[in-house]
């Protein structure tokens, strides 16, 4: 899917919106710590989805049990 979008400035940098639409099609439905990676590659900006990090999903998924080691 193909959309044209409008660059807004926003403080010292410029922002683009992105459609709900757009993001629903990459899997991302929860906007909250929804993170994208940007690359930039023969002119062009290309937005991904973060992928979660090994580490990071044992570390959610241990959090309640850890000890404080104080």
């Amino acid at each position: 899917m193909s959309i044209l979008v409008n660059l807004y400035k926003w403080g010292n940098a410029q922002g683009v919106l992105i459609p709900r639409e757009i993001l629903k099609e990459i899997g991302i439905d929860d906007l909250r710590n929804a993170k994208l990676v940007l690359d930039v590659k023969d002119d062009a900006i290309i937005l991904k989805k973060e992928l979660p990090q090994l580490g990071d999903e044992i570390r959610e998924n241990v959090e309640g049990y850890l000890l404080d080691e104080e």
